[in-house]
């Protein structure tokens, strides 16, 4: 009996909606090299799983590194999750909440960004003084007050920097607990299990 040939699932639902667009059985048999039987049976069995699935008729294939399904499945395993596939679905429904923009985050960032701005305008103000007495060859004036405005400036500018550092602290802790959220239940042994 000679070994039939195994339909992956993006040819059985190019199959499938091949035969609902009208294309023939005997065409879709021929091209993938089956029995009229087998396609037959896909449709039939397609149909089935759609209705059992919901609206999940849909296959999403993407290519990735050995890598980086490692370290996914090092991520999902930490969190005690054993099913890729549901944790991409889970992933997929909140990427609205997790990919908008953070609004308040963005109008600080730009008011940090202006804050900088007029630092270094300082600091390339005090640059060009100093810079302008040695090409005249005067003795550069650099009196006490001068070292405490530059003190000042570089104060400021490590308060921006640590402010910068805790929102992006701040936004990757609701980052992490938007993906906690959406991953909830999935970790094996939870009580709730996968939707």
């Amino acid at each position: 009996m000679p070994r039939r040939r195994r339909l992956s699932e993006i040819e059985r639902s190019t199959i499938a909606q091949d035969r609902r667009n009208g294309v023939s059985a005997a065409s879709l048999a021929a091209r993938y090299d089956v029995s009229l039987k087998t396609i037959y049976n896909v449709v039939n069995h397609w149909g089935e799983r759609q209705t059992a699935n919901g609206s999940r008729s849909r296959v999403v294939g993407i290519r990735v590194s050995d890598d980086d399904l490692r370290r996914f499945d090092a991520a999902l395993s930490r969190r005690g999750i054993a099913h890729r596939s549901d944790a991409m679905r889970r992933l997929m429904l909140a990427a609205e909440g997790v990919f908008l923009p953070d609004d308040e985050m963005c109008d600080e960032l730009r008011s940090l960004g202006a804050a900088l701005n007029r630092v270094g305008n300082n600091v390339n103000q005090i640059a060009r003084r100093l810079n302008e007495a040695k090409v005249r060859g005067e003795r550069l004036s650099y009196p006490a007050s001068s070292h405490r405005d530059v003190r000042a400036l570089a104060g400021l500018v490590f308060d921006l920097a640590d402010q910068v550092q805790e929102m992006s602290r701040a936004r990757r802790s609701v980052l992490d607990l938007e993906i906690s959220s959406a991953l909830a239940g999935l970790a094996v042994g939870d009580a709730n299990g996968a939707e």
